[in-house]
């Protein structure tokens, strides 16, 4: 999907009535909390997603684990947190990130035991260990991991008050996101937690959401292990691209009222 035609669907998300705008975006934050944890394991389908965070009285799905549940609600607040920090314009900080790691893992954390101490997932206690994942590069050092993070909400907090096009937004915001991925700063989360920031750049521009879809997950996950071992974001910025003109496709078709 080109630029161009990431501008027009814009638009059309953007005038929208207000009443249908407010239902496209209702529908779109459950769909960012359903795909991204369905990304990280998760049962829930998006219609019992739909029921259990929209429902007058929350409804859990047959024969779906809990932990399901928990993972998706603890995202939707994590969400409703990011939103809200964009919407009050307020640029991130490192104990910013912590914080949403924290609200991420808030049910589904457990304590890690290192040598150098006890981790909090629940807290966003950054990562004490080195991680290694099956089937992608290594990541940094446990011990360059504050320094990196301070270093990416440092440039995000100089460069966000001075983008201005739509394309300069967006990118910024996918940027952010492969950078925490690539850091890889908790024990758990990490990509969560990555996306709630790109989502929360996006906010902070008044900027449509980006759903990750879950059936997209395998190029997804490659075009982030590419990036990473290229240094090139060009591939990521173009999944991220199509996964954003998708987003509103998705944002303009649902805010259709039903017959």
């Amino acid at each position: 999907m080109t630029w161009t035609e990431i501008e027009h669907l814009t638009e059309l998300v953007q005038q929208l009535p207000p009443v249908r705008q407010q239902t496209s975006q209702q529908l779109s934050q459950v769909m960012v909390s359903a795909h991204s944890t369905m990304i990280e394991g998760s049962r829930v389908t998006v219609l019992e997603a739909m029921d259990f965070l929209l429902g007058e009285a929350p409804t859990l799905g047959p024969g779906k684990p809990l932990e399901g549940y928990d993972m998706l609600g603890d995202h939707a607040r994590a969400l409703d947190l990011a939103l809200e920090r964009a919407d009050a314009r307020q640029l991130p900080g490192p104990a910013f990130l912590r914080e949403l790691a924290g609200a991420v893992m808030r049910s589904t954390g457990r304590l890690t035991n290192t040598a150098l101490g006890t981790v909090d997932p629940t807290q966003g206690d950054l990562r004490r260990n080195n991680v290694f994942i099956v089937g992608a590069s290594s990541f940094p050092n446990a011990q360059k991991v504050p320094a990196l993070v301070a270093a990416l909400v440092g440039e995000l907090r100089e460069r966000m008050p001075a983008v201005a096009t739509l394309r300069e937004q967006l990118e910024l915001a996918f940027e952010a996101h492969q950078r925490l991925v690539s850091i890889h700063p908790f024990n758990d989360g990490n990509g969560r937690t990555s996306r709630l920031l790109m989502n929360y750049v996006q906010r902070y521009y008044g900027q449509p959401l980006t759903i990750v879809f879950r059936e997209d997950r395998q190029a997804y996950f490659e075009a982030l292990e590419q990036s990473r071992v290229t240094e090139d974001l060009a591939v990521f910025m173009d999944f991220m691209r199509g996964q954003h003109g998708k987003s509103l496709t998705y944002q303009l078709s649902a805010s259709v009222p039903r017959t």
